[in-house]
């Protein structure tokens, strides 16, 4: 499986409640869509209670097969972030693991964590360490090997401890595949 996010830096006074609105009126439309496994619309508000200085929009796809992301990149899908935002650089990643509890569809907050991969003389051994939090509801580990580093994002149902090192995501929608 492959994931994909692209990160929208907005201004410090953009009016949130514009991506709120755009999530609400078409969140839906990425439901069930072919291949993919989940899509989270993933937002950080300026001043908000998660702890963010910044304003964003940085929706987090996993995807099953390619054959689903290149029909969302390359068949008009993605044409909405382009004319609303620009084009935006899309990081592309390998699931290294995907554990998605029975509540996952529950989950309202992620957490990412990035560390890196280190150089070594063997990979063969290679720990993607991860912490277990208590409400966590599921966790996907995510490595690129171009930067040699790996993300993970844990998902809750409240919002989790915040930490100064680690990003807290709001998440507006969640579209589940098939």
């Amino acid at each position: 499986m492959q994931a994909m996010q692209y990160k929208i830096n907005l201004p410090a006074d953009y009016q949130m409640d514009i991506i709120k609105n755009r999530v609400s009126n078409n969140g839906y439309k990425t439901d069930k869509f072919q291949d993919l496994l989940f899509k989270a619309y993933l937002i950080t508000e300026k001043d908000s209670t998660d702890g963010s200085f910044t304003n964003s929009y940085c929706p987090l796809y996993v995807w099953k097969k390619t054959e689903g992301m290149t029909k969302f990149i390359f068949e008009g899908y993605f044409d909405n972030i382009i004319s609303s935002f620009g084009w935006e650089h899309i990081e592309i990643g390998v699931t290294a693991s995907i554990d998605l509890g029975e509540s996952f569809s529950k989950s309202k907050f992620v957490l990412e964590e990035q560390s890196d991969i280190l150089e070594q003389r063997s990979l063969k051994d290679f720990d993607f360490k991860t912490t277990k939090y208590a409400g966590e509801l599921g966790k996907v580990v995510i490595y690129n090997p171009d930067k040699w580093k790996y993300v993970t994002f844990t998902f809750f149902g409240d919002k989790p401890v915040e930490s100064q090192d680690k990003k807290i995501y709001t998440i507006l929608h969640l579209s589940l595949g098939e």
